[in-house]
């Protein structure tokens, strides 16, 4: 972190338009929400967080700290701020309701302010057995379910510029040529080079036969879901990574990247019939065929983007997602093997 960002921030903390300190808001900020009063606050990977008291109730900040030059970061929280502000109000999937946002058109710093729903929730670590985490993920997937079949059908006609799934796009951007000309894909072990490159010659083939998209999650896990006290329902939070893409994206990073090989093995088949339930019950009735085809396509997707992750975090000294990278391409040899 450069001094000089870090002083510069912070001297524009009180007047200027987006938040870096938990405990300094801009003016803006505290015209919107008088009266907030801090609770906690503390740093995670890609963003800084604080939970708020406050007359009109609790708050939920998510911010980049003051010195912090994180483009991606930045374009996360943009991202983030637009589907919510723009597009969630009209699914049907609960989220956390955006009250203010604001994004620096100096500097790669921005902010959303969103409805804290902490105290009205638990969260994955409330499940005690395994029984209970089960059902857990078979919500999780009941979310993608909706998610994809209103962003495939109802929703698609608020769907433009970005928001638009475009498969030529996404196969030249992982085409296998650049990657055989990348001195970093040919150092990686050989396992996981073998498989990061048929997954990048099959991916034209895979993305035709998947031909349904919608919006995905883009980075969904259990630690994405909260649940109401009150009556259990399930919402789905951090929408940082959400993008068109085809439904099996989401699938796929759930059942390869987030289970283990032995709960894929005990929990994988029943995830995904009770995600083609919800699908179907949704609007949006897939064959068992395309279903296989989208999750197919979708593992393709992960492999491919995680291994750009991957080498981007190693580029930078990072040890990133190594491990998942390592994970996924496990998977697709062994789905390829079958």
């Amino acid at each position: 972190m450069a001094l000089g960002a870090l002083l510069t921030d912070a001297l524009r903390a009180p007047s200027g338009e987006v938040a870096v300190d938990a405990r300094v808001w801009p003016r803006s900020l505290r015209a919107q929400c008088p009266g907030a009063r801090l609770r906690e606050s503390w740093v995670g990977e890609g963003a800084a967080f604080a939970r708020y008291t406050s007359p009109g109730g609790a708050l939920f900040l998510k911010y980049l700290p003051a010195g912090w030059r994180d483009r991606r970061a930045a374009q996360r929280l943009a991202r983030e701020t637009t589907y919510l502000r723009d597009l969630a109000p009209g699914c049907p999937v609960p989220h956390a309701p955006l009250l203010h946002a604001a994004r620096s058109p100096e500097r790669p710093l921005a902010h959303l302010l969103m409805r804290d729903l902490t105290d009205g929730t638990t969260g994955w670590g409330f499940f005690t057995d395994d029984a209970a985490r089960e059902e857990g993920l078979r919500d999780v997937v009941r979310l993608l379910a909706a998610l994809h079949a209103y962003w495939a059908g109802p929703g698609r006609a608020a769907l433009s510029g970005e928001w638009v799934w475009r498969p030529e796009h996404v196969a030249n951007r992982h085409h296998v040529r650049g990657l055989l000309d990348d001195s970093r894909v040919l150092a990686l072990p050989a396992a996981q080079r073998d498989a990061l490159l048929d997954a990048a010659q099959a991916l034209p083939v895979l993305l035709r036969d998947a031909p349904v998209w919608t919006l995905v999650h883009g980075d969904i896990h259990a630690g994405q879901v909260l649940w109401s006290r009150a009556d259990g329902t399930p919402v789905l939070i951090d929408y940082g990574q959400v993008h068109p893409s085809v439904p099996g994206e989401d699938l796929a990073h759930l059942l390869a990247l987030r289970l283990d090989a032995g709960e894929r093995a005990r929990l994988g088949g029943e995830l995904r019939a009770v995600y083609a339930d919800a699908l179907a019950q949704a609007g949006l009735p897939l064959s068992p065929a395309a279903l296989r085809a989208q999750e197919r396509a979708g593992l393709a997707l992960n492999l491919l983007s995680t291994a750009r992750q991957t080498l981007r975090q190693k580029a930078a000294g990072s040890g990133g997602v190594a491990e998942a990278l390592a994970r996924a391409a496990q998977v697709w040899s062994n789905d390829t093997a079958t």
